[in-house]
């Protein structure tokens, strides 16, 4: 898949933009502040509909106007062409988002997200090792749900269940059957978590996998990189007890579940899962919130058995960051069968030797966006790595403009 023609109206320091770019490497670069990133967030948000900056669409508009546009003109792997576009329009402290696809709405953001996959390295993918449990979750959430419409779609209904039972305990004392509004919640909360489970714990065992082999690769085989999910406990029990009697880690890996055992195993997880929401009620109603949550999973990253918030170098959380981002492309190309773009934002001059060439080596027959404020660097030390049939093409910001 790649990007043929970039469209921008009025999206962070743009006003209008219309650029042809090339199907291999791109090079953007210029000084700090004239629009770099920008370029490269635009093209993560038409795909992602979400910032890797920010949270907030208001924050991607161009100062003094109401909303902006972003069109990908695009062609798949079949060599078919296909339009994005991504408008946000502002009414008062109201967004109202429209996505397109060949000019046919997308109502859902769960058919949308995965149309175009995007892959991207920026300094702030260091929040993923070093950072809160949330961080780690958001990299988790978004990269299966490139993959798999349902599981954001149940992610979704989750989280607004966790809001509702935690509105319920909030005002327990002025309702009169908070009991009864408890139970439907913890109900539907326990088999949409119980799901949510069994694929995130599939896909934390493909990063174990795939990111560990790319850490290896980046450290001369010196380091080894684990990751280990946590959830709720005693539901990782159960989930490898089910594959272990039913013989089906291995093929539950790498191409998840058939549809009887996935029913069976989710039937285990949700009872017990409901088991402790029931116990946890009253300990819930004393503190004004849930105890228990799927919010409150997180990832364990581990360089040589100890963890890389607390004992790893700068330089090791940054290459367990890209062997994750790695994995992430290998996984998301594996499972849609479709090759995503890659997106490096500003990261070479934060790499070593070996690390540039880690990475130069795993993303062939890739369409590449690169920013850089120096053009001689990326001349002099990342043009030499490439393939000699690599078709680069360099774009000269300066000021919100192709210069």
């Amino acid at each position: 898949m790649r990007i043929d023609h970039i469209r921008l109206n009025n999206f962070r320091n743009y006003g209008r933009l219309d650029i042809d770019v090339g199907p291999s490497i791109n090079i953007v670069h210029g000084s700090n502040g004239e629009g770099k990133t920008n370029l490269i967030e635009s093209i993560y948000v038409a795909s992602c509909v979400t910032s890797h900056k920010t949270g907030k669409d208001k924050d991607l508009i161009k100062f003094g106007t109401d909303g902006f546009d972003i069109e990908l003109n695009m062609t798949d792997d079949d060599g078919c062409g296909f339009d994005l576009d991504h408008s946000v329009e502002l009414h008062g402290d109201a967004i109202r988002r429209k996505l397109t696809c060949n000019n046919e709405k997308i109502n859902r953001v769960s058919d949308y997200i995965g149309i175009c996959n995007t892959v991207i390295f920026a300094p702030e993918d260091m929040n993923i090792v070093k950072g809160a449990p949330s961080e780690r979750r958001k990299f988790l959430n978004l990269m299966i749900s490139k993959i798999s419409s349902r599981y954001f779609n149940v992610l979704g209904d989750a989280n607004r269940l966790i809001n509702q039972k935690n509105e319920f305990i909030k005002n327990a004392a002025r309702s009169s059957d908070v009991d009864a509004n408890l139970d439907f919640c913890d109900f539907s909360l326990s088999e949409l978590t119980a799901e949510l489970i069994i694929n995130r714990y599939r896909y934390i065992r493909l990063l174990d996998q795939i990111a560990g082999t790319y850490h290896k690769h980046i450290s001369n085989n010196k380091e080894e990189l684990n990751i280990r999910y946590i959830t709720i406990s005693g539901c990782i029990e159960l989930l490898e007890t089910f594959l272990d009697e039913h013989s089906t880690t291995d093929g539950y890996i790498d191409r998840g579940l058939n549809k009887a055992d996935f029913e069976a195993l989710k039937g285990i997880l949700s009872a017990h899962i409901l088991s402790k929401l029931k116990k946890t009620r009253k300990y819930d109603l004393e503190k004004g919130i849930s105890s228990i949550s799927i919010k409150k999973d997180d990832i364990e990253i581990f360089i040589n058995g100890r963890s890389t918030r607390s004992y790893s170098s700068q330089g090791q959380q940054r290459s367990a960051a890209l062997s994750l981002k790695l994995a992430e492309l290998d996984i998301i190309r594996r499972s849609v069968r479709s090759t995503p773009i890659l997106l490096l934002d500003d990261v070479f001059s934060e790499l070593d030797a070996d690390r540039r060439v880690s990475l130069i080596s795993a993303i062939s027959g890739t369409q590449i966006f690169i920013t850089c404020t120096d053009r001689n660097y990326i001349e002099q030390e990342i043009a030499p790595l490439l393939d000699s049939d690599s078709d680069v093409r360099y774009f000269h910001i300066k000021s919100g403009s192709i210069a």
